[in-house]
């Protein structure tokens, strides 16, 4: 990616210019500098005051995210394992015959 194509898309409000900003610049966010300096390294290199405090502290926060997934920017496949159906236990027909179902609420005992 070169440089004119990244002002185009801060200049335009790409949603994904963070992102890309980010791929281009990763070296200096690897550096660990203030959020300041940062951004005027950055828009010195640019030659135009395009980026922002908020978008250096918003690709710090998701930068995690985007070295997991790679560069394609889409998550690994999760497999869900299916429900384990519940295990019938062998009930005898004469315990459920034995059980009482009686009542004194109706006289009955």
């Amino acid at each position: 990616m070169d440089k004119e194509l990244l002002i185009a898309m801060y200049e335009k409000k790409d949603p994904k210019r963070r992102r890309k900003l980010y791929e281009f610049f990763q070296g200096l966010f690897d550096q660990n500098l203030s959020a300041t300096l940062t951004v005027e390294l950055i828009n010195k290199e640019l030659g135009a005051p395009l980026t922002v405090l908020y978008d250096v502290k918003y690709i710090r926060s998701h930068a995690g995210q985007w070295n997991d997934a790679g560069k394609s920017g889409k998550t690994a496949p999760v497999s869900i394992p299916k429900p384990l159906e519940p295990q019938r236990l062998p009930v005898e027909e004469d315990v459920v015959r034995r059980q009482s179902f009686k009542s004194n609420k109706f006289g009955k005992s």
